[in-house]
Parts: C-alpha cells; structure tokens; sequence
C-alpha cells in the first residue's frame, strides 16, 4: 500500500498500478484505473465584495446593489455551493437579517440609518471567511480625499493614476462602467493597494465607448467619498453630425441651432462645432464655436440669397457634418 500525498482539495485521481518481480526487469501491463476524489475543505480566501447605493426620491429608503466576484483559488478547495448575505443596524446587531442566494449578486433593502453587511461563500465542508463591507448612513458626509484622477494609455495597458490628500490611505477601489448603461450590477472594480495607480490590459475597455471612472478611498470596511471622470480609452470621428436649424431669418444674418448628437454616436467628446454657410453660386465660408454652445448668428450676410448651412462636430479624432 502506499499514501499519495501532495493532492488537491476536491479533486477526481485516477490510479493504476504495474508491477515486475524482484528478478525482472520487464514491468507488467497496467491494472486498470481506480477513480476517488479527494475531500472537500472549506473556502479559505474572502470574497471581492462590492456595492453600488441608491437613493429613493420619495422615500427614506435605499437599494444596496450588491456583488462580488467568484472565488479564484487554484486548485479550488471544493465546488462551491452558495452565498450567505448577512447585514444589520449598525447600532442593532441584534435585528441581523440573513439571505442565501446561488447568483454572485442580491438586492437589499436598508433604510437611511449605517448598515453593516458581510457576505461569505460556503461549500460541504464549511464557510469562507466573512468579506465586510459598511453602508453609510443616508446622511453621512465624507471628507473628499482624493483630489484628481487621470487616465492615459501606454502601449497595451491602461493606467488609471490619482492624488490622494491623506497619504495613511493605503487601499482603494477603482471602479468603471459605460456611460449608456442604466442597470448597476453591470460594474467592474477592483481592489488596490500600497498604490495610487491601477494598470489592465487595454482589452478591459470597449474601444469609441464612454465610461466613468471612480476611485474610492477605504478606511476599514469604510468606503470614502469617490472622485470620477468620464473618459474614452480610443475615440474616432463622431457616426453623424448635427442637423442643421434655422431661426426667422433677418435681411443680412440668421440664428443657426443644432442640438447635441447622441452619445452613441460621439464616438469620443466633442471638442468644438464648426459652422460651413456658403451663398448661391459663392465660396464657402465657416465659424468654429467652443462645445458647449449650440447656436450661432451669422451676420454680414448677403441680402435676397439663398445659403447652404452644414454643422460639423468633431473630437480630437476628427470631425463629421452633419446634413
């Protein structure tokens, strides 16, 4: 008999065994396989938890979207069976509410006073420890602490940098999303530490697409107040310019509007909007105007003339008329 050592956890083996006689060198065939698992043991690593609150506009209560990302411990201690929610009062531990759900996500329902909830993930064998995460009070303020954040791209990598006012903050989440999407469980974050920089490959990111960054700093199971950017990771020309409009024409001017094109089209942020007008029958001529404005009076104009009018938008990949 012999013990084989050194297995994993929760693990199928198949085992066969050959044999020869102390005076052969010639082996036998193989038996055939015997197939065991090895025992489960208990999740050892905590769970990445995290939140995203929001607030009712006619109610004092608040939903807490919560989730977290699956165990990745290679090997894995045994097959993971499911998710145990706890979360109270912050000043009642007595009142803990408790719920098992299988999915790597739940709602909450809290009212406006501070909540403590943790989450762990259990197996046959036992529980992991507990991730903790606390819920602010509806009217609790936090200090801004971190001052900037910045992206830019190196080679393959994305790199989100930021500026923290307090330098005893070693942990923080950065957190991200498109811009266009309206559900909160479909967040990205990740925990960093001992760093005021995150790097990922550049892939992490849809290309022409906004998104909004957020740093958050942690103090404990504390969550601070985030700062946030929108940003593109890679822009090109906006997919359509604006349509043109026309206010009541004056004998040498006209108030030319547009509206904004749909962010799904921006392809990147407008940086400014150029006015072409030309005459019947003359050159054409333009005016640019900063991104935040959406009408223009075009004066010294030719009496009796028609004009064409086209609106361009454009961002720092280049620009687009519009019709």
């Amino acid at each position: 008999s012999l013990n084989l050592t050194g297995l994993w956890d929760s693990t199928e083996y198949a085992v066969a065994v050959q044999c020869r006689s102390v005076e052969s060198k010639f082996w036998s065939e193989w038996s055939r396989e015997k197939t065991a698992s090895t025992e489960e043991k208990a999740p050892v690593e905590k769970l990445d938890l995290w939140r995203v609150i929001e607030s009712s506009h006619f109610t004092k209560n608040r939903t807490v979207h919560l989730m977290w990302k699956p165990l990745n411990h290679f090997p894995p201690p045994g097959k993971i069976l499911g998710y145990t929610v706890q979360y109270f009062p912050e000043n009642s531990a007595a009142l803990k509410m408790m719920k098992i759900t299988t999915d790597k996500k739940i709602i909450l329902f809290v009212n406006e006073g501070a909540y403590i909830i943790s989450v762990t993930a259990y197996n046959s064998a036992g529980d992991s420890p507990a991730a903790t995460l606390r819920i602010p009070s509806a009217d609790e303020k936090t200090s801004q602490v971190i001052e900037s954040v910045k992206t830019f791209t190196a080679e393959e990598e994305v790199v989100v940098e930021w500026m923290a006012s307090r330098s005893e903050i070693s942990r923080y989440v950065v957190e991200w999303y498109e811009d266009l999407e309206m559900d909160s469980f479909p967040r990205s974050w990740q925990y960093v530490s001992n760093s005021t920089n995150w790097r990922t490959n550049k892939k992490t990111f849809k290309p022409f697409v906004c998104y909004n960054i957020s740093v958050y700093p942690l103090y404990g199971n504390n969550v601070g107040a985030p700062y946030s950017i929108q940003t593109y990771i890679q822009e090109k020309k906006p997919s359509e310019g604006p349509m043109a409009d026309t206010g009541i024409p004056g004998k040498n001017e006209i108030t030319i509007k547009w509206k904004e094109i749909s962010k799904d089209k921006r392809n990147g942020f407008i940086t400014s909007y150029t006015i072409f007008y030309k005459p019947e029958g003359g050159e054409e001529l333009n005016e640019t105007v900063n991104p935040d404005v959406l009408q223009y009076r075009l004066k010294s104009l030719q009496a009796n003339t028609q004009y064409t009018v086209h609106i361009m938008a454009t961002n720092e990949a280049g620009g687009t008329r519009g019709e």
